[in-house]
């Protein structure tokens, strides 16, 4: 039976918390960031991310002290990355979400230094050897990913005999807000099949104009190639005539969309972002499960799922298929359904 540490016991002065995932993986990291500040509330808590997203926190705020780099695709970025924990001098590493890079680069710090290193393998039933006296709670079993980190962190850095609940730790990126009176619509996901039609979204920018001809209607992209397609069909599909695509660069994109009034979209990292900046969210859910990758109150972040489908858990808990011909998920849902869900929100 594993057993679980329920008072602290340690003090750390200086802890580094990694998760070297996507950018909504980031956001909702945040979640276990405001949890570790509870435990610890003198430690110096270090964010390491992957360096593209780390403009994303440059002029906000978040519930650490530093956000670093976390590259470790080629031997400069291990080295990089190894003189700069050299001026930290962690006290303790947590690792999130782990993955293959780093758990080679961690585990040898932790070798050569003497650092624990600790970490929640979220798709692995097994307790990680340097955690066999009591073992991550509930590793392995499928969860909100919010809840999985706040399992990891409670079972790795000590907590009291309370279980943080994810609904609890609402992940929070803080600034000075500005509102607008503006609807964002988040067209990008990381692979098609997540993807609610381009048509669909035109439609609905379409319904918004007629009925609200002072909303400003935004779709924010990148510069990416797969983003300047994006934005090529949609001048296609005349979406200029009702909204405007924008580029805004990531150190501002929590302030722009932070102050506006309303997301619509898919479930992407813009979607995380909205919530966390604490804009209210509509989000299109196709082949993976609201269960896991939306770990928010489902009432005041309301989605749309088409369930059941057998073709999503034919062969695991989602679908994951990068392309499909008939895509029932996501497009047996109209602009009109979506637009009497939201009209409410737009009124107000």
């Amino acid at each position: 039976m594993l057993q679980f540490r329920y008072t602290i016991i340690m003090t750390y002065r200086t802890i580094l918390v990694v998760k070297n995932r996507a950018m909504g993986d980031s956001i909702m990291g945040l979640s276990t960031l405001q949890y570790i500040r509870k435990l610890y509330p003198e430690a110096k808590i270090i964010y390491a991310i992957p360096s593209w997203i780390t403009p994303l926190y440059k002029n906000v705020e978040i519930e650490c002290d530093e956000v670093i780099n976390c590259d470790l695709k080629v031997a400069k970025d291990w080295a990089a990355l190894l003189g700069r924990l050299r001026k930290i001098k962690p006290d303790v590493i947590f690792e999130m979400q782990l993955s293959g890079r780093t758990f080679k680069f961690f585990n040898i710090y932790s070798k050569l230094f003497g650092i624990p290193y600790y970490f929640h393998d979220h798709h692995s039933k097994k307790s990680p050897n340097s955690l066999k006296d009591r073992g991550i709670l509930d590793q392995g079993v499928i969860k909100a990913v919010i809840q999985r980190d706040l399992d990891g962190a409670y079972s790795c850095l000590g907590a009291d005999d309370q279980v943080p609940n994810y609904l609890s730790y609402v992940p929070k990126i803080s600034f000075e807000k500005a509102p607008k009176n503006r609807l964002v619509l988040g067209v990008v996901a990381t692979r098609a099949t997540k993807m609610w039609p381009l048509e669909y979204y035109v439609e609905l920018a379409k319904i918004c104009r007629r009925n609200y001809p002072n909303l400003s209607i935004k779709i924010p992209l990148s510069k990416s190639l797969g983003d300047i397609e994006i934005k090529e069909r949609l001048e296609e599909l005349n979406f200029n005539d009702y909204g405007e695509i924008v580029h805004v660069p990531l150190s501002q994109l929590p302030r722009f969309v932070g102050n506006s009034k309303l997301y619509v979209g898919n479930d992407t990292g813009l979607k995380h972002l909205a919530i966390s900046t604490g804009v209210k969210s509509y989000t299109l859910f196709g082949p993976e499960p609201p269960n896991e990758w939306h770990p928010y109150d489902k009432i005041t972040h309301p989605y749309f799922y088409k369930d059941p489908l057998e073709c999503r858990t034919r062969d695991a808990h989602y679908c994951g298929l990068s392309n499909c011909s008939s895509m029932i998920c996501l497009n047996e849902f109209m602009p009109t359904q979506i637009f009497d869900e939201i009209k409410k929100d737009l009124d107000d």
